[in-house]
């Protein structure tokens, strides 16, 4: 008997089995700070909604949310008088939450001349210096008086002006006035010839919060009982508002 043995193969492929997942475009991209800040600036008069502080082609001191040039002032006066006085309220938009401070520097203060009433005053009228190419010292920065507030409204922080789209406002933000028991940052008084610093962030822990909108008022007036010494005067200072990110730097380093 001849027998035939015969091998049984299943399912042989010659390959194992496999899957693959890709996940493509795997990417950082670092975020930004960018401020952008507009002004209404009344002069002599309360804020009525209509900003009536001096502009020239050439300069403005009332304008919408943007990064500041060489053209935007808050302040441009040529002719204060004792008892003057103004008001503006600053707007500042960050898209990422930062701590907030103020940097005033490049302080002047000028005689410029000297006029008969400005020379029999209480202070002696300090002549220019034509070698020097410096007018003498001023008495102006000693006289003005500015004041900084928070302009808030009723409630504490900012929900947003209050209209039809965003009921949940409040009507007293940013409306120029200072009202509500709104907390001051800055008191009355004057600016130091060296300049100032203040960290916004030191009334009450403050840091604007991205996508909103903070409004701070600035107050300053030229006593009526300012005398003959401030004729002619000049002062000048530089403005910056500086950010730096609120996340991962509690104590604001990076100032």
């Amino acid at each position: 008997m001849i027998v035939f043995v015969g091998a049984v193969v299943i399912g042989a492929t010659g390959a194992f089995f496999s899957d693959t997942e890709t996940s493509t475009g795997n990417t950082f991209t670092a975020g930004a700070i960018d401020l952008t800040v507009d002004n209404s600036c009344y002069y002599n008069k309360v804020a009525d909604g209509n900003p009536n502080c001096p502009t020239s082609t050439a300069t403005t001191t009332t304008w919408t949310a943007t990064n500041l040039g060489a053209q935007h002032k808050f302040f441009w006066f040529d002719d204060v008088k004792p008892g003057d006085f103004g008001e503006d309220t600053i707007s500042l938009h960050v898209d990422n939450d930062a701590w907030l401070r103020l940097v005033i520097k490049d302080v002047t203060d000028f005689d410029n001349s000297c006029t008969e009433p400005e020379e029999g005053s209480v202070d002696t009228c300090t002549v220019s210096s034509p070698e020097l190419l410096t007018p003498g010292a001023g008495e102006l920065r000693e006289a003005l008086l500015f004041s900084v507030w928070l302009d808030q409204g009723l409630t504490p922080g900012f929900q947003g002006k209050y209209n039809q789209t965003n009921p949940l406002g409040d009507p007293g933000e940013g409306d120029n006035i200072r009202n509500h028991n709104e907390p001051t940052i800055i008191s009355s008084g004057t600016i130091d010839a060296d300049g100032e610093t203040w960290n916004l962030a030191d009334a009450g822990g403050l840091y604007l919060i991205g996508g909103q909108t903070a409004y701070f008022g600035i107050d300053w007036t030229l006593p009526g009982t300012t005398g003959n010494e401030t004729q002619t005067d000049s002062m000048s200072a530089t403005m910056e508002f500086q950010v730096v990110q609120h996340r991962n730097n509690p104590t604001q380093l990076g100032f």
